[in-house]
């Protein structure tokens, strides 16, 4: 089974790696879709949505921020020694917000954030559920030991049960046989238009799974590492991953055009229901 440390324990060490990147956007609502085709067509320099898998980028803003799923994707704000980083998590309790390991522990940050500021359904700067700051976090041992992809998973825990207030997400660990071609949702918080205030969403077909990790046919930008990966409809989705890597990262064995994501195991489930009582 895979342990976990916090930064609220005597911390390990762990050896120096270059810091992963990941992030990304599917609106199903009319005026999200109009603004993403603006956006599509604008001037080059000016805020666009760019594809880093093929010439069309089918991202589009989710304007529904208040109703479930939707509310219960998060952004982050990272405070750490070296700066203040954007990512993305989901409630996946009444305290607990899962998120990649590397929104936690990062040599980019020094090591543990200090602080992570959770919003969920945030949307145009605009905070329907208010903000939770935390400063109690866990990670898997793997990620923490030796910088392992398939055990790019951490939690952020809360003081203030918000999750009772949204709800969470159901999360699942599936056959990766089961997933292969299957249509997966990708939603997070990246940069655009000058900001990580906007929920973009994608959706796309599963690729395959390899070594922990699962590949999907999906745009990410940079800002929604720790974002859910499912797959269902809206009224019934099912995580099956945590998004957090981009193309740059995706083995030549896989082939080119996919983002990938942690591949959530049965361990990677015990996990998260330990961390549930932290």
């Amino acid at each position: 089974m895979t342990g976990s440390r916090s930064n609220f324990k005597p911390e390990l060490s762990s050896p120096r790696q270059e810091a992963p990147r990941g992030v990304a956007p599917l609106s199903l609502g009319f005026e999200g879709a109009l603004e993403a085709q603006r956006l599509s067509q604008a001037p080059e320099g000016s805020a666009r949505l760019l594809s880093i898998l093929g010439p069309v980028d089918h991202r589009r803003i989710e304007l529904r921020n208040t109703v479930a799923p939707w509310r219960r994707v998060c952004a982050l704000r990272i405070d750490t020694d070296n700066g203040t980083f954007n990512g993305t998590g989901w409630l996946a309790g009444p305290s607990t917000v899962i998120t990649a390991g590397h929104c936690l522990h990062n040599d980019a940050f020094g090591g543990w954030a200090r602080q992570v500021t959770v919003i969920p359904g945030l949307s145009w700067n605009k905070r329907p559920f208010g903000e939770v700051v935390s400063t109690r976090f866990s990670c898997a041992d793997p990620w923490l030991q030796a910088r392992d992809r398939a055990h790019d998973i951490g939690a952020i825990h809360l003081d203030v049960p918000l999750g009772e207030q949204v709800g969470w997400m159901k999360y699942e660990a599936i056959d990766p046989a089961a997933l292969t071609r299957a249509s997966a949702v990708v939603s997070g918080y990246p940069e655009y238009a000058g900001s990580y205030e906007h929920l973009l969403v994608a959706k796309g077909l599963v690729r395959t799974s390899l070594d922990g990790r699962l590949y999907y046919e999906i745009d990410t930008t940079d800002g929604q590492s720790g974002g859910p990966v499912w797959i269902g409809d809206d009224a019934a989705p099912t995580v099956v991953a945590v998004h957090a890597y981009e193309a740059n990262a995706t083995p030549a064995e896989v082939g080119p055009g996919v983002n990938s994501g942690v591949l959530l195991t049965p361990n990677h489930l015990r996990l998260i229901q330990t961390w549930q009582g932290g």
